[in-house]
């Protein structure tokens, strides 16, 4: 492969996943009255990051989801929706 990492599309039921995450990450900081600048700085994220977390358009590393469930008060499960197996 010369070096290069090989992109893997998700299956739908991913990328719903993704929507419904990100959607819970932006509902959850807007009950807290934070603008998404100043939430992605106290997680040391940049906002471009975060909105495409909260657009379900990037599946984000682990330690990105832990920094913001520490800033948003919470732990990592708490922000997770749920997942049905389909």
């Amino acid at each position: 492969m010369s070096g290069q990492r090989r992109s893997q599309a998700l299956h739908p039921s991913e990328a719903h996943y993704l929507e419904a995450l990100g959607a819970r990450i932006r509902e959850l900081r807007q009950q807290r009255q934070l603008g998404l600048e100043e939430l992605a700085d106290r997680a040391g994220l940049h906002r471009t990051h975060l909105w495409k977390i909260e657009k379900g358009q990037l599946n984000a590393g682990v330690i990105s989801y832990v920094r913001l469930a520490r800033q948003l008060e919470l732990s990592v499960g708490d922000l997770l929706p749920p997942f049905e197996r389909s």
